[in-house]
């Protein structure tokens, strides 16, 4: 029974870790994109490139590590956005989504894992902000 339950926990640790890995893709094909596109943006889209580029960098080995294969990006994420407004909406949502994939590893893993994962939901938190999403209590868990 314990390794069943063992197991079943490892499904959904890995299960987790690939949501998150696919709004890192995300992340990563919007941030780069904003950038490029919206000078206004520029600075901020980079260093929030360049952060998600990171996490994607440790979540493809993550996965690899847990026995998976990790999923990979698609070739786009809907219409490119056509304003600085359009891309702030958008990357303040990828940032929220993000917050809510990583909710559920905060109690996953070992110790090491979890700790990352609050840091990466704070960051993630404050992104989200940054971008104009409103503050929120408790990020990733007040929205369904």
């Amino acid at each position: 029974r314990d390794a069943q339950e063992s197991r079943g926990l490892g499904d959904v640790y890995k299960r987790q870790l690939q949501r998150r890995l696919a709004l890192e893709h995300e992340a990563v094909w919007l941030t780069s994109l904003s950038a490029g596109r919206f000078p206004a943006l520029d600075d901020a889209a980079r260093a929030a490139l360049r952060r998600h580029e990171r996490a994607r960098d440790v979540l493809v080995a993550r996965v690899a590590a847990a026995g998976a294969t990790p999923v990979g990006p698609q070739a786009a994420y809907g219409v490119p956005p056509r304003s600085v407004d359009q891309a702030r909406q958008r990357l303040a949502d990828v940032a929220e989504r993000m917050c809510r994939a990583i909710v559920p590893l905060v109690a996953l893993g070992s110790a090491d894992d979890r700790r990352e994962a609050v840091r990466s939901l704070r960051a993630s938190a404050l992104e989200a902000t940054s971008w104009g999403a409103g503050p929120s209590a408790f990020p990733g868990l007040d929205r369904g």
